[in-house]
């Protein structure tokens, strides 16, 4: 069941909670729940009345993650465009969530509403690769859970090397976009 999101005790405290969790489990991953706190400006029994432990915290992060990508796809990726468009769109527009999320990857999130959104994203990609197949920018022989894994890993990529500062987001979505459709070989 979803974290309740009721903010009875102070408007702000769940919201710097999450915030903080956020800023520096990006920066180290396993920093423990009162450093959360510390960092969130509030004592650890604040943290407490609004996440039980780590798992529930983990859980909300997660659904802020689930809903600004949705936010953000939806407002930038256009229905009536290509589906190579859509792809780059998708790209462009969650690679800058990466300083953000891109802890994520290496925790195991137990929050059963999280992991179904995470699959509804999923579905969402399965659906641009139908349409990728139908305009021949994939061929139609490759699995589909193939190419929406390769979507999926690319986008931890991204996030990854922008969160370490080797790739510049921008340069990120157009390496993905490249890495997908036309491989890494030397451009003829």
């Amino acid at each position: 069941m979803r974290p309740e999101r009721s903010e009875a005790l102070r408007p702000t405290a769940r919201r710097a909670i999450v915030d903080a969790a956020m800023r520096l489990w990006s920066v180290n991953p396993g920093a423990p729940l009162h450093e959360v706190a510390e960092r969130a400006g509030v004592g650890r029994a604040t943290l407490h009345r609004h996440f039980r432990g780590r798992d529930a915290l983990l859980a909300e992060v997660a659904h802020t993650c689930l809903d600004e990508m949705r936010a953000v796809v939806g407002v930038l990726v256009t229905p009536g465009a290509s589906a190579r468009e859509r792809l780059r769109g998708m790209f462009e527009a969650v690679i800058p969530l990466g300083d953000r999320y891109s802890f994520l990857q290496r925790e195991s999130v137990v929050d059963e509403e999280a992991v179904a959104g995470y699959r509804a994203q999923l579905d969402w990609v399965a659906a641009l690769v139908a349409d990728l197949k139908a305009e021949g920018d994939v061929a139609a022989d490759v699995p589909s859970a193939w190419v929406v894994g390769q979507i999926d890993q690319l986008v931890w990529t991204a996030w990854n090397e922008t969160a370490r500062g080797r790739i510049a987001a921008a340069d990120a979505a157009t390496l993905a976009v490249r890495t997908l459709l036309e491989g890494l070989g030397e451009r003829t």
